[in-house]
């Protein structure tokens, strides 16, 4: 009988341990299924194609399948929106940039989620130069001279962005802010038809990211008088920098990150973190980036922590004290 009472007790116990999670069988590693990556922005944009660059790489780092699931619309809050609110397990990330985490937040009302609570970091992947060009018929060679001719001319020089609250867009605000002129905004819908548009000779000035405006600067269509970088760009050494050119701290890069839910396990974000770091700086990766004029970088979370709030203090202060609006 003793022996009976034995073998049901052990086979009791045996069944139990096979029916408890992580006793008898081995909890599910991360990642065990396919990532998606959001972009806020339409397929094709930098953003857009950066992310896929990106996420080609760490699918090996990872042995996962990655997706990229693209949610335009007002101004990259429908995809920031849709990430916050997902499970916090690492399976959904936002591609994040200046205008879908620092500035987007500090234009829009109402939004559903608090962007530095409610997405936490896991890396900065790049940052682009962006790049102030005018058209050659404005007959200025350098910023000075644009800004002298602004400072003549107050109110009569236009500047074409891709839209109201656009990054191009506060930075020429910034731009009068610091330099005491006054121009007129003209907002198009995109930055193509902006860019198009300047070509053409009206408006005479953008703010765009360098990739989009290299082949027209190589081509003499536009002529670059300042990039905002905080070093000169090997593409185009004989432009200054906006410090160089004696407008102190006016740094700003059009980068792109990775962010995932608050509440994201922090082993997850670190695994997250290691496989964005290996993807951004592998030398493949870093080719492909090259062409898009893109500087890789591949930070810890903290690093993008300090960013994110950063810029979004600094767009946050100007919004309010030049009264942007996205109408």
């Amino acid at each position: 009988m003793r022996s009976l009472y034995m073998f049901v007790g052990g086979a009791i116990a045996t069944l139990l341990a096979c029916g408890t999670p992580g006793a008898g069988q081995a909890q599910d590693v991360f990642p065990s299924k396919t990532i998606t990556i959001t972009v806020g922005f339409p397929p094709g944009g930098n953003t857009d194609v950066i992310a896929r660059i990106v996420a080609e790489r760490m699918e090996a780092a990872l042995s996962q399948r990655i997706v990229i699931d693209n949610r335009a619309g007002a101004g990259s809050t429908i995809a920031a929106a849709f990430v916050a609110r997902a499970a916090p397990d690492g399976y959904t990330l936002l591609t994040g940039s200046p205008s879908t985490n620092a500035i987007a937040p500090n234009l829009y009302t109402n939004l559903p989620y608090d962007s530095l609570k409610s997405l936490i970091p896991v890396s900065l992947l790049v940052n682009g130069p962006v790049v102030l060009v005018v058209n050659p018929a404005l007959k200025v060679s350098t910023i000075q001279e644009l800004i002298a001719l602004y400072k003549r001319e107050p109110g009569k020089h236009n500047f074409a962005t891709g839209g109201n609250g656009t990054h191009a867009h506060l930075i020429c605000e910034w731009l009068m802010e610091l330099t005491g002129t006054s121009i007129v905004h003209v907002p198009f819908r995109g930055g193509g038809p902006a860019l198009q548009a300047v070509l053409a000779g009206e408006p005479s000035m953008i703010v765009d990211n360098l990739p989009t405006a290299l082949p027209h600067i190589w081509a003499g269509r536009v002529r670059a008088l300042a990039v905002f970088s905080a070093k000169r760009v090997s593409v185009l050494p004989d432009v200054p920098t906006m410090v160089g050119a004696g407008y102190k701290d006016m740094i700003t890069d059009s980068w792109t990150a990775f962010y995932a839910p608050a509440g994201t396990p922090p082993e997850i974000i670190a695994k997250l973190n290691a496989a964005a770091v290996v993807a951004v700086r592998d030398p493949q990766t870093i080719t492909k980036l090259t062409q898009l004029s893109a500087v890789a970088v591949g930070s810890t979370p903290a690093e993008l922590d300090a960013l994110t709030r950063l810029e979004y203090e600094r767009w946050g202060a100007l919004i309010r004290q030049r009264k942007v609006t996205v109408n």
